[in-house]
């Protein structure tokens, strides 16, 4: 067992030095700049491995750095426990794998040393905001992300780039500062930034003014997740930026407004849970967000579009378990990050590879490529079957979590008709996913091969290699889940308790 967090500090910090390295040496490296970036992201993605499997199998089990900080402020703290583990974990094998395939995907773009750069500053800001339970210092991480990935899209994207970094940086600034406002408020009612510590403190609190904070909050968080209707700055900026930054946008980064969300709600504010129009209306925002994006992408042409509005549909699945106040649809939403971080990873870098090849991203430009990139065909096939929760990979199991924890919460107790039939519902409106993933999949890969694909041949092993691996990723974590459940599971036993307080008066 690990007796020190210095693993975890030096998860989220070594990146960020790297990066100053990453600047200074990469006149001199050019595109081997990456492997610079990707030795640190191999270093920070080891050490959270051990610390996951280092975690005991316990509820209230965690790995903590504590760190004095600043007056008023609290300490700097840094903890991985059962939520935070997994998450930082995908994060960091995102950024490693992704920076791999960066080196010959940008090797004929310039300022390569300031591009691998923001990339590991922003690759630190990712995992400092899951593991800091310091809302102040959990703030600043969250802009901290923001600030490299919109220059990685302003100045190496495509298109119209300025405009479309420029509405990225607003959008996400104006949910920042709703996150500001209800963090602030938090702090002057509970005297406190400490999530762990809030909830003790506000057991007072009028409910209504409670609620108000979380809305505060959530809105920061729904932005970030491009949850309907805040969505509409994520389809350009994911199909403008360039494709190894989309990589992680899309499966990394939103998701972690929904990783916040269930830290914050149900460990900060366990009371709004009483509020049934509080949590039915967030389950019926996340339907309208799966049924959305999912209807929007089939009507896409543009490949990363596509996959940009799926991800908004993904993100819709997400909030549908965090809303679910279950065990079991929590569980699913921390796999359904995991599988979609794997999965969407892995089409993106497809997107990037025929972008790279053919200098097209539109599906109608291309067919019949199973019989010239068979490798690609397969690493395809299994990540949209991902999305669309098809057994055995680990999609299958986050989305029956999800949609079995909601309809547990609809049918225990007392019954809630409007959560079943809205739970209905999203379980039929899921074959969207599976009808675009398999008809895009039909297009591009089947078919007789067009005049422009007629010469096509595999990618080059930097970009196809760290595909593959993400691709068996999803297939062995679907096999095995326990891998994660066993590490989520004590961690949701202390959600349970809080869970198990609803109706209690609190």
């Amino acid at each position: 067992m690990i007796d020190s967090g210095q693993f975890l500090i030096q998860a989220v910090f070594t990146p960020l030095v790297f990066s100053i390295v990453a600047l200074i040496t990469g006149k001199y490296l050019k595109k081997y700049t990456g492997i610079i970036v990707a030795i640190s992201l191999l270093y920070s993605t080891i050490l959270l491995a051990i610390v996951m499997v280092s975690l005991p199998i316990a509820p209230d089990a965690k790995i903590e750095a504590r760190y004095k900080w600043a007056p008023y402020v609290g300490d700097f703290t840094l903890v991985a426990d059962g939520i935070s583990a997994p998450i930082a974990l995908t994060i960091a094998l995102l950024s490693l794998v992704v920076a791999i395939y960066s080196i010959p995907y940008m090797e004929h773009e310039h300022n390569l040393s300031s591009y691998f750069a923001l990339y590991s500053l922003y690759a630190s800001g990712m995992i400092g905001t899951v593991l800091t339970t310091n809302l102040a210092a959990f703030f600043l991480f969250f802009e901290f992300m923001l600030i490299p990935s919109w220059a990685l899209v302003g100045i190496w994207g495509t298109g119209p780039k300025e405009m479309i970094a420029f509405k990225y940086f607003m959008f996400t600034e104006a949910g920042a500062l709703s996150l500001l406002a209800g963090i602030v408020a938090t702090y002057s009612l509970a005297g406190t930034f400490d999530i762990f510590e809030i909830a003790s403190r506000v057991v007072g609190v009028d409910l209504t003014l409670i609620i108000i904070i979380v809305i505060a909050i959530l809105i920061g968080f729904f932005v970030k997740m491009a949850v309907f209707p805040l969505h509409t700055w994520l389809p350009d900026t994911h199909a403008e930026a360039p494709t190894p930054i989309s990589a992680l946008l899309s499966p990394a980064m939103i998701g972690i407004g929904g990783y916040a969300a269930i830290r914050i709600i149900y460990y900060a504010f366990p009371r709004v849970l009483n509020s049934w129009p509080f949590t039915t209306s967030l389950s019926i925002l996340a339907l309208i967000t799966m049924v959305y994006g999912g209807l929007m992408a089939i009507a896409q042409d543009d490949l990363k579009r596509l996959l940009a509005y799926s991800s908004i549909s993904q993100m819709g699945y997400l909030l549908f378990g965090i809303s679910s106040l279950s065990f079991i649809g929590i569980m699913g939403s921390v796999l359904l990050y995991v599988s979609h971080g794997l999965c969407k990873a892995v089409l993106f870098m497809v997107s990037g590879i025929f972008m790279h090849e053919f200098k097209t991203r539109r599906i109608s430009d291309l067919q019949g490529l199973a019989s010239k990139m068979p490798y690609t065909t397969i690493f395809s096939l299994i990540s949209f079957l991902g999305l669309a929760g098809v057994p055995p990979l680990l999609g299958f199991w986050g989305e029956l979590f999800i949609f079995a924890g909601s309809m547990y919460t609809a049918l225990s107790t007392s019954t809630d008709f409007i959560r079943a039939v809205v739970t209905a519902i999203a379980i039929i409106s899921a074959v969207l996913t599976a009808g675009y993933g398999l008809w895009t999949i039909r297009r591009v890969f089947f078919g007789e091969p067009n005049e422009l694909v007629k010469n096509a041949k595999e990618a080059p092993a930097l970009m196809i290699i760290p595909i593959g691996i993400l691709a068996a990723l999803a297939v062995i974590l679907g096999v095995y889940p326990t891998v994660i459940t066993e590490v989520v599971s004590p961690t949701l036993e202390i959600i349970l308790k809080a869970i198990s307080c609803i109706g209690c008066g609190r």
